[in-house]
């Protein structure tokens, strides 16, 4: 039976840690993406949090990095300025650029490690917000849950 792939939209925290690791909720996500059963989206603003930390604390994992970039099939999208301004209401404004971003584009959830995130209240939003292990858990990936 044939799925629609789930559109996930991926902070920058999942991708760090799924580098940092070679288990875990975060990795098993980054394998999903890489076997197209989730569309992987990220935005600019996710791409340059990402090279910064993984600069920072993992330089040995650049190499990975450089590769992941190349061979997952990322969705990069940007968010308009009236996306700031509605994402800017509901978070911080360092995690509106975010928020925004996954706003702009038709996604089934935004994933995230961040509390800001997996503590905000989404009943305004149209996807849900969860940590890979939520989402992993959701049921989500099953064919009849579609």
């Amino acid at each position: 039976m044939d799925m629609k792939p789930i559109r996930i939209f991926l902070d920058s925290s999942v991708i760090i840690a799924g580098l940092a690791s070679s288990k875990g909720g975060s990795r098993e996500i980054l394998n999903l993406a890489e076997l197209r059963v989730v569309v992987p989206i990220v935005s600019e603003e996710v791409v340059k949090e990402v090279i910064r930390n993984v600069e920072k604390k993992l330089p040995q994992t650049l190499p990975h990095y450089y590769q992941l970039f190349r061979s997952l099939p990322f969705v990069m999208v940007e968010p308009s300025e009236s996306h700031f301004k509605t994402a800017a209401k509901l978070i911080n404004l360092h995690d509106a650029k975010i928020l925004a971003a996954a706003i702009s584009t038709k996604i089934d959830w935004l994933i995230s490690l961040d509390k800001h995130f997996l503590d905000m209240k989404t009943e305004n939003l149209e996807f849900k917000i969860g940590s890979p292990g939520d989402f992993l858990c959701s049921g989500d990936l099953r064919p009849e849950s579609k």
